[in-house]
Formats: structure tokens, C-alpha cells, sequence
């Protein structure tokens, strides 16, 4: 159908995946905050600057194959399904330098502050897809 033709774009693709990237990131990040105090407890984490890279070379990879389909691959905290969504696997959190007094490698500053950035990372996606959409509604209806 046309209109599965307008919205698989690769560019539009790409928003898709950074905004179920950065929704399934924030779990992970709202679990590592809900367990700080949670003796033994590790961070979990998920590359952030991976997945942007690993985004990049399949925007590429489907630019120069004329295709819209995106395919991350090469990392192990995440890759594309056969159904052409993003599937997570975040990995333990080594700690920093040496764990706190109650064995967990947390520090609330820091993931606060990853938080924030990954709330900005999905508002940016969805900014960007809403963008896409209106002015594809106001082609539909032939208004500026």
C-alpha cells in the first residue's frame, strides 16, 4: 500500500528505533534508580553511544542498498528482531573503581543524570516522528 511506502523511510525508521531504544533503556534506568539501596545489587547498562553508532552504519548500510529496512547488528545489549524491532539485553555494570560498603556499584548522581539524558534522547525521537507525521497529515488534506 502507498502509505506503508511514506512511512518506512529509512529516516522515519530510524526515529522508530531510537524512540523504543531510549523507552526500553529508561526501564532499565528506572529499575538501576528503584534498587539503589538494594544490598548487592548491580546496574544494569545499556550502551547509549553504541546504539547511536550501530544506527548510523545501518542508515548507511540501507541508503546504499536502497532499502528501509534497518538491521542493527554487532553488539550484544541489542539488535533488531525479524519483525524490525528493537530487543535489549542490557549487561551488568562494572563497578567503577571499588563497590560501596553495601556490595552495590550505584551511584544515584549518575543515574539521575543518565535518566535525564535518555528522557531528552526520546523526546528528540518522538519530536522528530511527530514532525514527519504532520506534515504528512497536511499533504493528505492539501493545506500549508
Amino acid at each position: 500500500m502507498w502509505i506503508d511506502r511514506l512511512l518506512a523511510t529509512p529516516t522515519s525508521r530510524a526515529a522508530h528505533l531510537a524512540a523504543s531504544f531510549a523507552e526500553q533503556r529508561h526501564r532499565v534506568l528506572a529499575e538501576n534508580v528503584a534498587n539503589v539501596d538494594t544490598p548487592d545489587y548491580h546496574s544494569q547498562v545499556v550502551d547509549a553511544q553504541a546504539f547511536q553508532d550501530s544506527l548510523h552504519v545501518a542508515l548507511q548500510r540501507a541508503s546504499s542498498a536502497n532499502d528501509a529496512r534497518l538491521e542493527l547488528r554487532g553488539n550484544a545489549q541489542f539488535q533488531t528482531t525479524p519483525t524490525g524491532q528493537v530487543e535489549l539485553r542490557p549487561e551488568i555494570e562494572p563497578a567503577p573503581n571499588v563497590l560501596f560498603h553495601d556490595g552495590t556499584n550505584a551511584r544515584v548522581e549518575r543515574l539521575l543524570a543518565d535518566v535525564n539524558q535518555n528522557g531528552l534522547y526520546f523526546e528528540m525521537s518522538s519530536e522528530f516522528l511527530r514532525g514527519q507525521y504532520r506534515r504528512m497529515l497536511m499533504a493528505i488534506k492539501g493545506r500549508q
